[in-house]
Protein backbone atom coordinates (compact mmCIF):
# COMPACT_ATOMS: atom_id res chain seq x y z
CA UNK A 1 0.00 0.00 0.00
CA UNK A 2 0.97 3.64 -1.01
CA UNK A 3 1.99 5.99 2.24
CA UNK A 4 -0.53 7.48 3.98
CA UNK A 5 -0.94 11.35 5.08
CA UNK A 6 -3.52 12.28 7.51
CA UNK A 7 -5.18 8.70 6.82
CA UNK A 8 -5.17 9.39 2.84
CA UNK A 9 -2.88 6.94 -0.22
CA UNK A 10 -0.24 9.85 -1.59
CA UNK A 11 1.21 10.03 -5.01
CA UNK A 12 5.41 9.75 -5.44
CA UNK A 13 6.29 12.92 -5.37
CA UNK A 14 9.10 14.04 -7.68
CA UNK A 15 10.81 16.22 -5.01
CA UNK A 16 10.67 17.30 -1.62
CA UNK A 17 9.89 20.25 -2.42
CA UNK A 18 6.88 18.89 -4.42
CA UNK A 19 6.10 17.19 -1.09
CA UNK A 20 5.48 19.84 0.90
CA UNK A 21 3.78 22.06 -1.74
CA UNK A 22 1.11 19.33 -1.85
CA UNK A 23 0.83 18.85 2.40
CA UNK A 24 2.21 22.33 4.13
CA UNK A 25 1.06 21.19 7.37
CA UNK A 26 4.19 18.94 7.04
CA UNK A 27 6.15 21.37 6.44
CA UNK A 28 4.36 23.45 9.99
CA UNK A 29 4.83 20.34 11.74
CA UNK A 30 8.68 20.32 10.89
CA UNK A 31 9.15 23.63 11.80
CA UNK A 32 7.41 23.00 15.20
CA UNK A 33 10.29 20.12 15.64
CA UNK A 34 12.99 21.98 15.05
CA UNK A 35 11.02 24.96 17.34
CA UNK A 36 11.28 22.54 20.64
CA UNK A 37 13.27 23.47 23.47
CA UNK A 38 16.38 21.15 24.47
CA UNK A 39 16.67 18.10 27.15
CA UNK A 40 19.48 16.20 28.33
CA UNK A 41 19.73 12.90 26.56
CA UNK A 42 20.37 10.25 29.94
CA UNK A 43 22.15 7.38 28.05
CA UNK A 44 21.16 4.97 31.06
CA UNK A 45 19.40 1.70 29.22
CA UNK A 46 20.43 3.28 25.49
CA UNK A 47 20.98 1.00 22.49
CA UNK A 48 23.19 2.91 20.56
CA UNK A 49 22.51 2.08 16.07
CA UNK A 50 25.59 3.41 14.06
CA UNK A 51 25.04 4.24 10.44
CA UNK A 52 23.66 1.34 8.16
CA UNK A 53 22.35 -0.26 11.31
CA UNK A 54 19.24 -0.82 12.39
CA UNK A 55 17.23 -1.70 16.31
CA UNK A 56 13.97 -2.54 17.59
CA UNK A 57 12.46 -3.38 20.81
CA UNK A 58 9.55 -2.73 22.46
CA UNK A 59 8.14 -2.02 26.07
CA UNK A 60 8.42 -4.85 27.31
CA UNK A 61 11.92 -5.16 26.91
CA UNK A 62 14.02 -4.56 30.56
CA UNK A 63 17.59 -4.03 29.12
CA UNK A 64 16.49 -1.27 26.60
CA UNK A 65 14.28 1.85 27.48
CA UNK A 66 15.70 4.09 24.37
CA UNK A 67 17.23 3.86 20.62
CA UNK A 68 19.03 6.41 19.74
CA UNK A 69 21.87 7.43 16.42
CA UNK A 70 23.81 10.13 16.25
CA UNK A 71 26.33 12.19 14.02
CA UNK A 72 23.80 12.08 10.79
CA UNK A 73 24.77 15.03 8.15
CA UNK A 74 22.96 13.63 4.91
CA UNK A 75 22.38 10.50 6.36
CA UNK A 76 18.28 9.89 7.55
CA UNK A 77 17.05 8.82 10.84
CA UNK A 78 13.91 6.76 10.40
CA UNK A 79 11.63 5.44 12.79
CA UNK A 80 8.73 2.89 12.29
CA UNK A 81 6.54 2.65 15.33
CA UNK A 82 2.98 -0.06 16.03
CA UNK A 83 0.77 2.26 17.77
CA UNK A 84 -0.70 -0.91 19.69
CA UNK A 85 2.14 -3.40 20.57
CA UNK A 86 4.29 0.25 20.94
CA UNK A 87 7.19 -1.86 18.80
CA UNK A 88 9.84 0.18 17.27
CA UNK A 89 12.61 0.22 14.84
CA UNK A 90 14.78 2.92 14.45
CA UNK A 91 17.65 3.03 11.74
CA UNK A 92 20.27 5.09 10.39
CA UNK A 93 20.01 4.72 6.22
CA UNK A 94 23.26 5.98 4.35
CA UNK A 95 21.35 5.25 1.31
CA UNK A 96 24.02 2.39 0.46
CA UNK A 97 20.87 -0.06 0.66
CA UNK A 98 17.83 1.59 1.39
CA UNK A 99 15.90 -0.88 -0.91
CA UNK A 100 16.66 -3.90 1.18
CA UNK A 101 16.76 -1.54 4.40
CA UNK A 102 13.41 -0.50 4.38
CA UNK A 103 11.68 -4.06 4.11
CA UNK A 104 13.67 -5.50 6.70
CA UNK A 105 12.79 -2.45 9.55
CA UNK A 106 9.16 -2.92 8.59
CA UNK A 107 9.15 -6.28 9.33
CA UNK A 108 11.06 -5.89 12.21
CA UNK A 109 8.22 -4.05 13.78
CA UNK A 110 5.37 -6.40 12.31
CA UNK A 111 6.70 -9.43 13.63
CA UNK A 112 7.12 -8.11 17.33
CA UNK A 113 3.66 -6.67 16.94
CA UNK A 114 1.61 -9.93 16.36
CA UNK A 115 -0.78 -9.77 19.40
CA UNK A 116 -4.20 -9.42 18.30
CA UNK A 117 -5.42 -7.83 21.56
CA UNK A 118 -2.98 -4.88 20.40
CA UNK A 119 -4.21 -3.25 17.34
CA UNK A 120 -2.94 -0.26 15.81
CA UNK A 121 -1.05 1.36 12.81
CA UNK A 122 2.44 1.32 11.63
CA UNK A 123 3.68 5.26 11.66
CA UNK A 124 6.86 6.60 9.83
CA UNK A 125 8.84 9.60 11.37
CA UNK A 126 11.86 10.99 9.04
CA UNK A 127 14.47 13.02 10.49
CA UNK A 128 17.60 14.67 8.75
CA UNK A 129 19.30 15.64 5.59
CA UNK A 130 20.57 19.54 3.80
CA UNK A 131 20.59 20.57 0.74
CA UNK A 132 24.02 19.84 -0.69
CA UNK A 133 25.36 20.37 -3.67
CA UNK A 134 25.73 16.96 -4.69
CA UNK A 135 22.26 16.09 -3.87
CA UNK A 136 22.78 13.17 -2.05
CA UNK A 137 20.05 14.24 0.55
CA UNK A 138 17.31 14.89 -1.72
CA UNK A 139 17.89 11.57 -3.52
CA UNK A 140 17.94 9.81 -0.15
CA UNK A 141 15.00 11.58 0.85
CA UNK A 142 13.02 10.10 -2.11
CA UNK A 143 14.62 6.53 -1.96
CA UNK A 144 12.62 6.15 1.59
CA UNK A 145 9.67 7.66 0.49
CA UNK A 146 9.74 5.70 -2.02
CA UNK A 147 10.56 2.45 -0.80
CA UNK A 148 7.70 2.89 2.02
CA UNK A 149 5.24 3.36 -0.53
CA UNK A 150 6.46 0.02 -1.99
CA UNK A 151 5.70 -2.40 1.21
CA UNK A 152 2.19 -3.88 1.25
CA UNK A 153 1.38 -2.93 4.48
CA UNK A 154 -0.52 0.77 5.49
CA UNK A 155 1.94 3.06 7.26
CA UNK A 156 1.19 6.59 8.45
CA UNK A 157 3.74 9.22 7.76
CA UNK A 158 3.54 11.12 11.11
CA UNK A 159 6.79 13.40 10.53
CA UNK A 160 8.75 14.15 7.83
CA UNK A 161 11.68 16.97 8.94
CA UNK A 162 14.15 15.86 5.73
CA UNK A 163 15.80 17.68 2.87
CA UNK A 164 13.73 20.59 1.97
CA UNK A 165 12.54 21.33 5.84
CA UNK A 166 14.90 19.96 7.79
CA UNK A 167 17.73 22.59 7.94
CA UNK A 168 17.95 24.03 4.39
CA UNK A 169 21.43 24.78 3.31
CA UNK A 170 23.46 24.50 6.68
CA UNK A 171 25.58 21.25 7.55
CA UNK A 172 23.86 19.67 10.99
CA UNK A 173 24.80 17.01 12.84
CA UNK A 174 21.35 14.97 13.97
CA UNK A 175 20.71 12.66 16.40
CA UNK A 176 17.35 10.76 16.91
CA UNK A 177 16.56 8.90 20.12
CA UNK A 178 13.06 7.03 20.82
CA UNK A 179 12.06 6.74 24.24
CA UNK A 180 10.62 3.27 24.78
CA UNK A 181 8.58 3.77 28.01
CA UNK A 182 7.25 6.54 28.06
CA UNK A 183 7.10 7.37 24.36
CA UNK A 184 8.37 10.20 23.24
CA UNK A 185 10.90 11.21 20.37
CA UNK A 186 13.72 13.44 20.54
CA UNK A 187 16.29 14.86 18.19
CA UNK A 188 19.57 16.04 18.76
CA UNK A 189 20.51 19.01 15.94
CA UNK A 190 24.27 21.08 16.54
CA UNK A 191 25.34 23.04 14.37
CA UNK A 192 29.02 22.03 13.19
CA UNK A 193 30.70 24.49 15.17
CA UNK A 194 28.79 23.92 18.13
CA UNK A 195 29.68 20.06 17.62
CA UNK A 196 32.35 20.20 20.40
CA UNK A 197 30.23 21.58 22.89
CA UNK A 198 27.39 19.62 25.56
CA UNK A 199 25.27 17.05 24.36
CA UNK A 200 21.30 18.55 24.11
CA UNK A 201 18.04 16.86 21.91
CA UNK A 202 14.87 18.45 20.88
CA UNK A 203 11.55 17.31 22.05
CA UNK A 204 10.12 16.35 18.84
CA UNK A 205 6.49 14.63 20.01
CA UNK A 206 5.25 12.81 23.07
CA UNK A 207 3.41 9.69 21.78
CA UNK A 208 0.53 9.05 23.43
CA UNK A 209 -0.88 5.08 23.47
Amino acid sequence: MPLLIQNRRIERPGSTVDLFARYPHLQENARVFRSKPVVDVDPKCLLYIQQREFAATTPADNSVAVLGSDDATTCHLVLVRHTGSGAACLAHCDGSSTWSEVPLIVKAVTSLSKDPAKEGRLELYLVGGFDDESKTSHKLSLNLLSAFQRQKEDIHLETCCITGTCFHSVIFSLSLFFFIQPRAIYVESLAAMLAQGPCYAFILEVLVM
